[in-house]
């Protein structure tokens, strides 16, 4: 006792100066004017068992309401505090974190107001892998002429994580919707999983790619009014027009006219009278007959003068 007595004695004058500083100092915080702000605080989840996965919204932030000394909580106001949550040890479920004075370290002098959200409820599930095959989503038409042959997704499957109970169930995945409503061509989309409300993740992030077949339209027309015409000699044809039924690509079949086509008959060593010939015609390479009406016309030779 008397040892610790001396102790006091000794450095008197020093420690008679950091006691006025501590009390000069507690006057002036203590004697600063107060005021109130609002933080956001950025929310940072820690420890959270690999094998679960949180199913419900996580706000950004906390919006926390204070009040102390003006410097301080202007400090504060200026500097990045991040909240952190610390969800080791929890199990699958609903829970309630509830959040007080005791849940942050602000300076002394500091007092909470109020939390927004309080108190955060989250849902942990646990998760599960599965792979799954992926089929394409269409929306839209080709324009007028143009279609869809036919649709590859690259990858044809994919590995997923989500919560067990979402996946139990799935049998496949869909892409988000492409849209194929410009293409007149063949086309290769990048498109990605359509996971609507699930909370499904792909394990291993790969870019998932549609290869768009997209193929011109084949069009049947009969033109009827087609004029025949006699080669090599000349001869008078009844009749002198026949209807032509054929098909091809779309666009060039609706743009396709009676007088487009050339149709003949072969008058080669016919002599003068009367002869029933078969009636040709001669279309480009991506066109075909399917029928001439009538397929042959009689074809009257005239004797020399």
């Amino acid at each position: 006792m008397k040892g610790w007595l001396a102790s006091l004695g000794r450095n008197k004058s020093l420690k008679v100066l950091s006691l006025f500083l501590a009390v000069a100092l507690w006057f002036a915080v203590g004697g600063e004017e107060r005021t109130e702000t609002t933080l956001s605080l950025p929310l940072e989840i820690v420890n959270l068992d690999p094998g679960l996965l949180i199913t419900s919204e996580v706000p950004s932030g906390l919006q926390v309401r204070l009040a102390g000394p003006r410097s301080i909580v202007r400090s504060l106001a200026q500097s990045r505090v991040v909240h952190s949550v610390d969800l080791g040890g929890v199990k699958a479920g609903r829970h309630s974190i509830a959040f007080g004075p005791a849940s942050f370290s602000f300076p002394r002098g500091v007092s909470l107001i109020r939390v927004q959200p309080n108190p955060l409820v989250l849902n942990l599930a646990e998760t599960a892998v599965r792979t799954l095959p992926l089929q394409p989503a269409l929306i839209g038409t080709p324009p007028e002429g143009f279609e869809v042959k036919g649709v590859k997704i690259r990858p044809s499957f994919v590995t997923v994580r989500g919560p067990a109970e979402e996946l139990q169930d799935l049998k496949v995945l869909s892409t988000l919707p492409i849209d194929v409503s410009t293409l007149t061509a063949s086309a290769t989309m990048l498109t990605d999983l359509d996971v609507k409300s699930l909370h499904l993740t792909l394990k291993d992030p790969v870019p998932i790619l549609a290869d768009v077949t997209v193929v011109e339209k084949t069009l049947g027309r009969s033109l009827a009014g087609v004029q025949v015409y006699a080669a090599p000699q000349p001869a008078r044809l009844s009749p002198q027009q026949v209807t032509v039924t054929l098909e091809g690509p779309f666009r060039e079949m609706k743009e396709l006219k009676p007088a487009d086509l050339l149709a003949t008959v072969d008058t080669t060593g016919l002599k003068p009278g009367r002869a029933r010939l078969k009636v040709r015609v001669e279309l480009p390479e991506r066109l075909r007959v399917l029928k001439i009406s009538p397929d042959t016309v009689t074809a009257l030779v005239l004797k020399s003068p």
